[in-house]
């Protein structure tokens, strides 16, 4: 008797829908696929693959009965074509619930949260890589963890609240770095983009590893079990601008990078990697040759020797204020403003006025409505409507002290004006090299 194929469509064609794709196709090739995308495909798929796109793929979603759609996490899981498809019977699922039903007996350590994530996750990979642990890194990290190997000690994923919120498996353990507001139009509220986030830890076998000093996760999961806290007195913490175990100081003249922020992130990399028997960390953390990420308080210099810090990544108000305490100091010319997601400027605006700055630029969106916020108000800098990140960098390097700094911090999204954080860091620093 003669099996029907099941049909599968890819919701979102790029590196996570590749890799489920190839996954699905070589355990299931009797079955049927379908490739749904918004927009015009950049790879060409296999052959005997069907292609939809645009508004054929949303009429699909809509009208046709899929038994299994693995969608990417960049579409939203509360988009009305996922309600309609689910109503047809179809089971939502993504890659990353694939990877872990392949690997269901490798001991995971998923990193999430607002901001820190990528730099804690890639801590932790470090340190246990160091000690002699077999280890992989996968996840949010520019290649799907979907057709790559688990580490035969432990596995290091690093996950967006998007990877997380269909997500149907428990890691082993589970950092949160801290809550902010951010991405709202994906989870429609703050508070679904909150509950998708704590999803991670919603199993209590999971071992969580969280951030005392954010009111969110204090808040959220204050009193859940089965809790490591980290930057709290009894445990690894930041204080004073120094790392410490307990009341013992850790020597870290061997971390390489700047801000309080970063030792939170090295708090929470050694908190895991403390609980897992890696000894020596309460005394030293030796880790000279851990470079910056890109876009993450990434460091460069002019041909006249000006530094500039291509800060990106930071989409939030909050990311900008650690951005800034870590260059306290320095005279700095602060690029700020992008995409408007509401955000609240009150902190930011409240520390600027010490924080050294040197001139502060404004970009459309959120610039607009921060000059009017600062209206009324003396300030110790010179504040600089811009049209765009071209006559910021020309006002910027044009008004930057020989001793000081360009920052691009925008505490907002990129959206509308580039294609993401990645793409308006590599434009800042291309704009740098030009005009410097």
């Amino acid at each position: 008797m003669s099996v029907k194929p099941r049909k599968i469509a890819i919701w979102g064609y790029g590196r996570e829908g590749q890799a489920a794709l190839v996954h699905l196709q070589a355990l299931h090739p009797g079955d049927a696929f379908t490739i749904l995308n918004d927009t015009p495909l950049d790879t060409a798929p296999p052959a005997q693959v069907r292609v939809l796109t645009g508004e054929a793929a949303g009429e699909a979603l809509r009208t046709e009965p899929f038994d299994i759609i693995v969608k990417s996490p960049g579409i939203s899981l509360y988009r009305p074509e996922a309600t309609a498809a689910r109503a047809l019977g179809a089971t939502i699922t993504s890659a990353t619930n694939l990877w872990f039903k392949e690997n269901a007996s490798a001991h995971t350590i998923a990193v999430t949260g607002t901001k820190g994530k990528s730099t804690t996750s890639r801590l932790l990979h470090h340190i246990l890589q160091q000690a002699g642990r077999d280890v992989a890194l996968l996840g949010n990290v520019g290649v799907a963890a979907l057709g790559q190997k688990a580490g035969r000690d432990h596995t290091v994923l690093e996950l967006s609240s998007y990877q997380i919120a269909d997500l149907a498996h428990a890691p082993s353990m589970a950092v949160i770095t801290n809550l902010y507001v951010d991405h709202v139009p994906w989870h429609g509220s703050i508070a679904q983009y909150h509950t998708d986030k704590l999803r991670l830890i919603a199993d209590p076998s999971t071992r969580a590893v969280l951030n005392h000093g954010n009111a969110g996760l204090r808040s959220h999961a204050g009193q859940r079990a089965n809790v490591l806290w980290y930057n709290r007195d009894d445990g690894f913490h930041v204080r004073d601008g120094a790392l410490f175990f307990r009341d013992q100081k850790v020597d870290t003249s061997q971390f390489p990078l700047r801000g309080s922020h970063n030792l939170e992130n090295l708090a929470a990399a050694c908190t895991v990697a403390d609980d897992l028997g890696i000894e020596g960390l309460r005394q030293r953390v030796a880790i000279p040759d851990f470079a910056q990420l890109r876009h993450r308080q990434e460091e460069f210099r002019t041909k006249n020797g000006v530094l500039c810090v291509n800060d990106s990544i930071s989409t939030v108000p909050e990311a900008t204020l650690v951005a800034l305490e870590a260059y306290r100091g320095l005279p700095c010319v602060l690029i700020l403003g992008g995409h408007d997601r509401g955000q609240n400027h009150a902190a930011l605006l409240d520390y600027l006025p010490g924080a050294g700055l040197a001139a502060l630029l404004l970009l459309p969106d959120t610039g607009r409505r921060i000059a009017e916020e600062m209206k009324g108000r003396d300030w110790p800098f010179p504040i600089v409507p811009v049209d765009d990140l071209a006559q910021a960098v020309r006002e910027a390097m044009a008004r930057v002290p020989q001793d000081g700094v360009v920052m691009l911090s925008p505490a907002a999204p990129s959206f509308g004006q580039f294609r993401n954080f990645e793409d308006r860091g590599d434009r800042f620093k291309a704009l740098i090299e030009a005009v410097a």
